[in-house]
């Protein structure tokens, strides 16, 4: 990082930058499981899953980011 960005990083009454990324889906595919964590700010339910076995963990890749937001956001993806 330059000095000019570490500065404007640093600087008092910069609004703060918008949040990288809403969630993390985590896929084990070496022991079959996988969890979704919500990192958006408020979320009642942070965390789905662990979910195990290859059937179960496909459809759970599939879909649990829509049902997430669907369920506890209000978000139609």
């Amino acid at each position: 990082m330059t000095a000019g960005l570490a500065r404007a990083r640093d600087t008092p009454g910069r609004a703060p930058s918008p949040q990288p990324f809403d969630g993390l889906l985590v896929a084990d595919t070496e022991n079959v499981r996988a969890r979704y964590e919500c990192y958006r700010p408020g979320c009642p339910q942070r965390r789905e899953g662990p979910v195990f076995g290859s059937a179960a963990v496909q459809a759970f890749v599939a879909e649990i980011k829509s049902q997430h937001l669907a369920a506890y956001h209000g978000e139609k993806r």
